[in-house]
């Protein structure tokens, strides 16, 4: 099964990445830039993904667009999301769950990594 990072930040991939293998938990990861790579990406893959890790803020389409369009496709609404974004606003936390009553989680940069894979095992097969 393989999960999907979608950030425009190569660092914060890489950070996720490493935080996967360093604990343990290592999947097959594919990443996307922004929300358009990352629905390409899910186009091709949908039915070997276990988990979307979602950053708020991206070009061209961001985070809560991309899980937007998600939840109005069956055939992708059963993939469980994780925010992991710096928007951690009150606010914020309620548009997403608003868009995705189902969220499996939101992550808050900067994070802990104990946080992040207490977050993502459950999902991981």
């Amino acid at each position: 099964m393989k999960v999907l990072i979608v950030d425009d930040s190569l660092l914060d991939r890489k950070l996720l990445v490493r935080i996967f293998m360093k604990a343990g938990v290592a999947q097959e990861i594919i990443q996307a830039e922004d929300g358009e790579q990352g629905l390409e990406l899910l186009a091709t893959n949908y039915k070997d993904i276990c988990l979307m890790l979602l950053d708020w803020q991206m070009p061209k389409m961001s985070g809560i667009e991309l899980m937007a369009g998600v939840m109005k496709v069956p055939e992708l609404e059963h993939i469980p999301i994780i925010m992991v974004t710096a928007s951690g606003s009150d606010e914020n936390k309620q548009t997403a769950y608003k868009i995705n009553p189902k969220l499996a989680g939101y992550v808050v940069k900067p994070y802990k990594p104990e946080e992040l894979i207490a977050a993502v095992k459950p999902y991981l097969r």
